[in-house]
């Protein structure tokens, strides 16, 4: 009897072992559509980990992937990317001015659950203007401020990774905790 509760031991904590990961990884791609003027893209997360950040004790494991466009969690998964996932840009408040600073506001597109655990989130958000003249001269007008530490609070390990599409621009860009705020120099 002895053998057989230290077995099942051993057998639970190496399935526990055997289902965790220990690496964690998010991907995000965003475009800057010029002619809709909006940022489009696609963040990918393992479904499982997306889960547990949205509710830590668990209780959605499982249902993401089985919700539909009506659901609570999808409301309260585009919370998640909108405080997660932060693009701030010079803008204006009107026509004659450049003097604001805005920020995306996405809205969840859709999903689609990958076999491989994975969850495609795909995003957009409106932007007025992307890009100013260097000419004007505030600080703001070249750069983008990219903000991206989704999971970060839920997994010690992890590490983003963000790719922007600017016109003939593409930029990937590394977030590790200590490192979730970096700035994307534009080109006109």
């Amino acid at each position: 009897m002895r053998k057989i509760c230290v077995l099942f031991l051993f057998a639970l904590v190496f399935q526990n072992k055997a289902w965790s990961h220990e690496f964690y990884f998010a991907y995000a791609e965003v475009a800057y559509n010029e002619l809709a003027q909006r940022l489009e893209g696609t963040i990918i997360f393992t479904t499982h980990d997306l889960e547990k950040a949205l509710d830590p004790k668990g209780s959605l494991i499982g249902k993401l992937e089985q919700s539909d466009e009506s659901s609570p969690i999808r409301a309260q998964l585009e919370a998640y990317i909108n405080q997660h996932l932060i693009i701030s840009y010079g803008c204006a408040l009107d026509s004659n001015a450049f003097d604001a600073h805005c920020q995306t506001k996405f809205s969840l597109e859709g999903i689609s659950p990958q076999l491989n655990g994975t969850i495609e989130c795909f995003v957009s958000a409106p932007v007025t203007l992307v890009y100013l003249p260097a000419s004007l001269g505030l600080p703001y007008t070249n750069t983008l401020n990219v903000h991206f530490d989704a999971l970060f609070d839920t997994f010690s390990g992890q590490q983003n990774k963000l790719t922007l599409i600017y016109r003939k621009q593409k930029e990937t860009l590394n977030f590790i905790p200590g490192k979730e705020i970096q700035n994307i120099p534009l080109k006109p």
